[in-house]
């Protein structure tokens, strides 16, 4: 099954930590190479059962290093302490982002899209909280879990709810299940691989409003080199153009057990969520 797949990829996690944090004595970028930084977000990455990266993202980021000539190693960190690394620091990719205004005025530049996702407030299918929208959300004192540094935390706390913030989408969809909040706020297709890798059901869950759709995209610290900039950004394009794209949707189709296709325009697109986890 996926959920005893994913949960064997993940519990390599710690190692891969200890391996990743070496790799940079194996292996310094050159000054204008770009560093390669991810979150552990399955299904766009996370680590394998032999502790490397892997995801629907990482495998586009290693197409690219292959048309680029690099073999930077890809980490896998934090959402929070990546993105901090990537406001202080010039020739950093940190991938998958989406593009918000405060982002573009940092001088981020954004080569993509890459995923599309539709995010949405989650609830617990058993005894599910009595709301509709989000002021019955407010009325409520409602407590929602979003993981820490994102948007999505951002929105949660910009709504009026109660925000808890989580180290990754596994943590909110556990306090979730839990009842230590009331709901958690992630993609359809994130939701659907982080129950299955925590051992629990699509249909476990429910949603309840609909917060956004919004594509994410491989984001490029400012002040990097603009020569390996280009190179990236021809990459892509040569990407897009071929069927390299095609391949990864398939693969990954038949991984997940949801459709997923690519588009140019919006990047890699699930079927959105059914209750009883089929797809729509």
């Amino acid at each position: 099954m996926l959920a005893h797949r994913l949960a064997a990829r993940f519990a390599g996690s710690a190692l891969a930590i200890v391996l990743l944090g070496l790799s940079g004595f194996v292996h310094a970028p050159l000054a204008s190479e770009f560093r390669l930084i991810t979150s552990p977000w399955p299904p766009s990455s996370f680590w394998d059962q032999a502790g490397n990266p892997a995801g629907i993202a990482v495998d586009v980021v290693e197409a690219l290093k292959k048309r680029v000539g690099v073999d930077t190693p890809i980490e896998i960190i934090p959402w929070a302490r990546g993105y901090l690394t990537a406001q202080k620091n010039p020739n950093v990719m940190l991938f998958t982002a989406a593009r918000t205004q405060e982002r573009q005025e940092a001088g981020f530049t954004f080569i993509g899209p890459v995923i599309m996702w539709s995010h949405i407030l989650w609830s617990r299918a058993q005894g599910p909280v009595a709301a509709t929208d989000l002021d019955d959300m407010r009325a409520m004192n409602a407590t929602a879990a979003a993981v820490r540094g994102s948007w999505q935390a951002d929105y949660i706390a910009d709504a009026g709810l109660t925000l808890v913030e989580t180290d990754d989408h596994a943590m909110g969809a556990r306090m979730l299940l839990a009842g230590r909040v009331d709901f958690w706020l992630t993609s359809a297709l994130q939701a659907a691989a982080v129950l299955e890798e925590i051992g629990q059901k699509p249909a476990d869950v429910v949603p309840v409003v609909s917060v956004r759709q919004a594509p994410t995209y491989l984001m490029v610290s400012d002040g990097s080199d603009p020569e390996t900039l280009s190179k990236w950004q021809e990459a892509f394009s040569q990407f897009q153009a071929s069927r390299e794209a095609v391949r990864i949707a398939e693969d990954w189709s038949a991984r997940l057990n949801i459709e997923l296709t690519y588009k140019p325009d919006i990047g890699f697109v699930g079927a959105a969520m059914a209750a009883d986890g089929s797809g729509l």
